[in-house]
């Protein structure tokens, strides 16, 4: 890009000595006129005295926009005597663009110029575009001292700040009118736009083709007749315009027929193995990582509270109204603890059954992951992309945690990609493709799946990057509020029914759930946490594959050609999609790690698809290589640095020194030294990942399969590693009750509807408790000291502490009766 000011003088000296010496080239200029009846005729005079000056062949073309005056009638007049003059007339207004486009269609000379019909530049300045021309494709004024109102020099300093910073015109006021291109740059523009839009459109593509530019100062005129046609109700259109633009032809462009088969090309293998097989193989990897070691038992709380409500739905036969303790529970709809207890029917009741379930969830991620990634980018990426979601930190923790999010991130994914498929038709650039009704529908039934799984945020991740998509997307169908009404229809038939049923049966569900456990706990009622919470929780929930996202961040923001064509709109849609997840949870108070795990198919694809980019790309090694080979080997090194760390960890603090920790010690170890000494060998750059990927599976393997299942059983009270139970001689008729933390894995595993639980300390319940029970055990969180226990026993109680395991506090209460209580329980006694 360059930038010229010159004197008139000179320049036009210059002008007429090249001239005399050199074919002056002919030059087209198109005149584009909406009611400009008032000022026409002195547009037309200006402009055949300013071009007759400058070259002997030319032209003067005044495209009509569907004026409604009598600006085509003043231009045939005109015509008459001025030869040189064409009329392009449309039958309605069709916008600035429109126009430039009908002229750029028509003109027949070697130069190609335009103008707004106003008169607010000097056009024997064309001199000097002509002389530029010689040396440039594309030739731009810019005004030099506006003589606009200063809140319209406000909005065109906005409007070129945002122009130069999302489409790199680098120019620097774009929608100055006078510009001058060669015909043949002119006719090789694809002008799609018909508003205001034109100028950056055409600079934008001027600059992808690799024509040069250059700025040269102009001239500008206060409008002395008619009246402009731009004012401040065309800013909404037009910034619309501009992100569309640069969403689909600079972010995300729509990919030709050309591009579709050559990524179709790439994917077709994978190191010369069939992906297809590989995807298989990687399932069953899968499934024996996540179904295999399942009995350990239950962590508290979630795991053992999970566990609890579906034993407690098969003891009262009660499957609408969930308990825990026997009492309702308003926190989550009934589908985890519906499938839980299936589970349980199935297999009995034990921990195995329970993890059962979001094993089976996250192998139905993973594998609906790869087929609609396979669909999307080819079998290779959707390859890729399992292996980046199985092997992130967060995926495989949760993959084998009895949770709701992991059945939440399956029927939110589904319901995101089903409406991919619905909207997208690679054959549509206009947003008028149709939409495919089967996969629509199936979208519906996928969000009511996820409502009945936790509710309103089902639809929350699900509506915002649908229809962002379909606003901002040419290359999807729009769907129209109809659609809507069938898949919210379709959904309410899969929830509502349960809605209905748990209302009749406690009308206080519904208010308690929709408000308290809703609309309170994103205002920050339970687990408040800051705003930046979930940064670092990313960051290590995605390793090792957050170490790609320096070159990742430059792989979307990258301005050159080549990057631009690898990124299709698919790749807009999983970043509208998982940007929202974690925009919303960060905006919400209420934060959990686990969150954020609906947006993990999302960002697996994306990283998947990158890392085949990056991959593939043999012909630019170089251009690739930090992410190819730095972030593959600081990802190992932080992996083998973790694996030792964990291990040392466990050795100091569980006093559980076995052979096999000393045996994990001495490999992480020895792969850390390894890791540390390829960072010098820059010749294996191809194979770094795939040797990241699998210290990674080695250290999921230890954490998940070893150190959870060690932590658990140090941490159980009744659990079947425990020796509680023999040790306090507890059985069906021990009285218990627990305080303050739910303890929800005491009525679990000791198999009991009677154990009493008291929410806080101040409950006046646990006097009652303990005067009807004399000899009981209370569990209570160890964070409460003796003290404060003690006074809230009644009189002349005698506590005990027995022993601290895990976040409890075990105490042996023995109350002794006053002679009224002896007294009533010999005369309950006959």
């Amino acid at each position: 890009m360059h930038a010229i000011e010159t004197s008139h003088a000179s320049t036009a000296g210059a002008a007429r000595m090249v001239a005399k010496t050199r074919r002056t080239p002919s030059i087209t200029l198109i005149l584009p006129a909406y009611n400009e009846a008032e000022v026409i005729a002195d547009a037309i005079m200006e402009a055949d005295s300013a071009l007759s000056s400058i070259t002997r062949r030319y032209e003067i073309i005044v495209v009509d926009d569907g004026s409604s005056d009598a600006t085509a009638e003043i231009v045939r007049e005109f015509a008459k005597f001025i030869h040189s003059l064409r009329l392009i007339q449309h039958p309605r207004n069709q916008g600035y663009g429109a126009a430039i486009r009908s002229g750029f269609s028509a003109a027949q000379c070697d130069l190609v110029a335009f103008t707004d019909a106003d008169c607010q530049f000097d056009l024997t300045e064309l001199d000097r575009f002509v002389l530029l021309s010689e040396r440039y494709d594309v030739v731009c004024g810019y005004r030099i001292d506006r003589k606009d109102s200063s809140l319209r020099c406000l909005y065109s300093k906005v409007y070129n700040l945002l122009v130069r910073a999302m489409l790199n015109t680098g120019v620097r006021d774009v929608d100055c009118a006078l510009k001058m291109f060669d015909v043949n740059v002119a006719k090789k523009l694809r002008i799609t736009g018909d508003g205001f839009l034109v100028n950056s459109e055409m600079l934008t593509q001027a600059n992808r083709l690799g024509h040069s530019v250059v700025e040269v100062g102009v001239s500008h005129r206060p409008r002395t007749l008619g009246q402009s046609t731009v004012s401040i109700k065309h800013i909404p259109k037009v910034l619309t315009s501009l992100v569309r633009y640069w969403w689909n032809e600079v972010q995300f462009s729509i990919q030709t027929p050309m591009d579709r088969r050559n990524s179709e090309t790439i994917s077709s293998g994978c190191f010369g193995l069939n992906p297809s097989w590989l995807q298989i193989g990687l399932i069953f990897i899968a499934a024996v990582f996540m179904f295999a070691n399942l009995e350990y038992p239950l962590i508290d709380r979630d795991e053992t509270r999970y566990a609890e409500i579906p034993r407690e739905m098969i003891a009262t036969g009660n499957w609408v109204l969930p308990q825990l303790n026997f009492e309702t529970y308003y926190d989550k709809p009934p589908l985890l603890y519906w499938l839980c207890a299936i589970s349980f029917q199935l297999f009995g009741i034990s921990e195995a059954p329970a993890r059962f379930v979001p094993a089976l969830a996250a192998i139905c991620t993973l594998a609906s992951t790869m087929f609609f990634g396979s669909r999307l980018f080819g079998r290779t990426v959707g390859l890729y992309a399992g292996v980046v979601l199985m092997l992130s930190v967060g995926f495989a923790f949760t993959s084998r945690y009895l949770l709701l999010d992991g059945v939440l991130a399956l029927f939110v994914s589904l319901s995101l990609f089903t409406s991919l498929e619905a909207i997208r038709n690679p054959t549509a650039t206009d947003g008028k493709g149709s939409l495919h009704l089967g996969w629509w529908i199936l979208s519906g039934i996928c969000i009511g799946l996820a409502f009945l799984t936790k509710g309103p945020i089902a639809i929350v991740l699900w509506l915002p990057p649908v229809l962002a998509m379909t606003w901002v997307s040419e290359a999807h169908a729009r769907p129209r509020w109809r659609h809507y009404g069938v898949l919210g229809g379709v959904a309410s038939m899969i929830a509502a029914p349960w809605f209905l049923m748990v209302h009749l049966e406690d009308p206080a569900f519904l208010n308690e759930f929709f408000y308290r456990h809703n609309i309170a706990r994103f205002a920050g009622e339970f687990h408040p946490k800051p705003i930046w919470y979930f940064l670092p929780v990313l960051l290590i929930a995605g390793h090792p594959w957050s170490f790609l996202t320096i070159p990742y961040g430059k792989f979307l923001l990258s301005r050159d050609e080549r990057s631009r064509r690898q990124r299709p709109p698919a790749v807009g849609y999983l970043l509208l999609w998982s940007g929202w997840c974690f925009t919303f949870f960060s905006l919400s108070s209420c934060k959990l790690p686990t969150y954020l795990l609906p947006s993990a198919p999302a960002l697996a694809l994306m990283v998947g698809h990158y890392l085949h980019t990056v991959l593939a790309d043999a012909s630019h090694p170089e251009k690739h290589f930090f992410a190819r080979f730095w972030s593959a080997r600081s990802a190992t090194a932080t992996t083998c640095f973790a694996g030792v760390a964990f291990v040392v960890y466990a050795m100091i603090y569980t006093d559980d020194a076995t052979t096999v920790l000393f045996a994990w010690a001495m490999l992480w170890a020895a792969l850390l030294i390894s890791s540390l000494v390829l960072m010098a060998d820059r010749h294996q750059a191809r194979i770094a990942w795939g040797t990241s990927a699998v210290v990674a599976f080695l250290f999921a393997v230890m954490v998940m399969h070893q150190m959870v299942p060690a932590y658990s059983r140090s941490q159980t009270l009744f659990g079947e590693s425990s020796p509680l139970a023999n040790q306090l001689g507890v059985d069906e008729s021990t009285p218990i009750a627990t305080i303050e933390h739910e303890f929800s894995e005491v009525p679990f595993y000791l198999n009991r509807t009677n154990v009493a639980h008291f929410a806080r300390l101040s409950d006046r319940g646990i006097k009652r408790f303990l005067v009807r029970n004399s000899n009981c055990i209370l569990i209570v969180d160890s964070h409460i000291a003796i003290k404060s226990l003690r006074d809230q026993l009644p009189a002349k109680s005698k506590i005990i502490p027995l022993l601290q395991r895990g976040p409890a506090t075990l105490y042996r209460v023995s109350t002794v009766p006053n002679v009224d209580q002896l007294a009533q329980r010999e005369t309950r006694s006959r």
